[in-house]
């Protein structure tokens, strides 16, 4: 993730970069420290004070700053630059991050458009996430730039920091006395499960399960059980099931409950279902496509036309009128709900998103991906491996 100072200066230098860990102050004269940035964090607008030999600095998020330590400020990054550690509330590199980072202390974060609580949402990050860090202010009110789906964004860097643990939290969620803080302390446990490992992730499922069910969210507890289950039945070592249910005719798109044949569907029967071609085209930096493949779309449905054979195999779904995904003896449509979906898949899913609700299954040279809004299987993506 790169950070990139956006300032109101009418400037225009070479983007600089910071070397070390380098820190900013209030003013020109370093009356007070107010932040500091670390190595790899960009500059891409400034000015520099000749007669002071400073930089000032201006963001949304931090105002206007200076930096007094000009030689830290370079042209380009080497790797044969000397730098400092980041100050140890910072974490360098871990299992999680590579980059100077910290994560979210909190379940559901707002990532903001702006840098203020009245902005709008345009994200949210789940407890324990990975945050680059490139510059981290002193002030605990302050506001730090993210990025979440490919979209800038804010949080107030007060709800970041040390990793949670998982130990930590189910202590304090058994200690706490009202239903409130039971729930702060479940929801954390829960979203950090997502981002640990397959045992601590279904562990946290089950907990918050049995926190649903004592409070009579019985549809959530069935759902984080399902999820439970699933995660524990990961295909470990054989990716290749779903391509011997497709030899079987147990797994695949379908239209009108036809399952999409081996050699792909006729145009005739595509068009006599979805009606006619809207678009086409080959697109050559589509790594999917093969010789004599094209780009093929059906209104509802995209497919893969292949040229010489006429046939088309369908690559994504929306899943409207009689499109469908069969499995196994199951035809899921849009009717489908999550928790039958769980139940047909489990054995087959070998992931899971929480923040797109989306469930994923592999074989060994693509992945399909169910994405599912308000309870309801909407859409059906196969991804090709490139």
């Amino acid at each position: 993730m790169i950070l990139f100072l956006l300032a109101g200066l009418s400037v225009n230098a070479q983007r600089k970069y910071i070397s070390t860990p380098t820190v900013a102050y209030n003013n020109e004269k370093g009356s007070k420290a107010v932040g500091i940035f670390l190595r790899g964090a960009q500059i891409d607008s400034y000015e520099f004070l000749q007669d002071k030999y400073v930089y000032k600095i201006n963001t949304p998020y931090t105002g206007t700053i200076f930096i007094t330590d000009t030689y830290y400020v370079k042209d380009r990054l080497n790797a044969s630059d000397h730098y400092e550690k980041s100050p140890a509330v910072v974490v360098e590199n871990d299992e999680y991050y590579g980059s100077p980072h910290l994560f979210t202390t909190v379940a559901s974060l707002k990532v903001r458009e702006l840098p203020n609580s009245s902005a709008a949402v345009v994200g949210n990050l789940l407890n324990g996430t990975p945050v680059a860090i490139y510059y981290y202010p002193y002030n605990a009110e302050s506001w730090i730039p993210v990025q979440i789906n490919d979209k800038k964004g804010y949080i107030p860097v007060k709800y970041v920091g040390k990793r949670p643990e998982l130990s930590d939290l189910k202590n304090q969620y058994n200690k706490a006395q009202t239903l409130e803080d039971q729930k702060k302390f479940a929801e954390r446990i829960l979203e950090l499960g997502w981002n640990s490992n397959q045992r601590e992730n279904e562990a946290a499922l089950r907990l918050y399960a049995e926190f649903a069910s004592k409070n009579n969210q019985l549809e959530v507890a069935e759902i984080c059980l399902l999820q439970a289950d699933v995660l524990k039945n990961i295909p470990k070592d054989d990716f290749n099931l779903p391509i011997k249910l497709q030899k079987e005719k147990q797994f695949g798109f379908t239209i009108n409950n036809e399952i999409e044949p081996k050699k792909g569907f006729k145009k005739s029967f595509l068009e006599s279902n979805l009606g006619k071609i809207k678009n086409q085209y080959t697109d050559l930096d589509d790594c999917a496509l093969g010789d004599y493949q094209t780009n093929v779309f059906f209104g509802s449905v995209e497919c893969i036309g292949h040229d010489v054979n006429k046939t088309y195999h369908i690559r994504s779904m929306e899943m409207v009128n009689a499109n469908g995904f069969k499995i196994k003896n199951t035809y899921l449509n849009n009717h489908s709900t999550v928790a039958e979906f769980l139940k047909v898949g489990k054995g087959l899913i070998t992931s899971i998103d929480p923040l797109t609700n989306s469930y994923y299954i592999n074989n060994d040279y693509m992945t399909y991906e169910f994405q599912f809004k308000n309870d309801r299987l909407v859409k059906v993506m196969v991804i090709y491996y490139c």
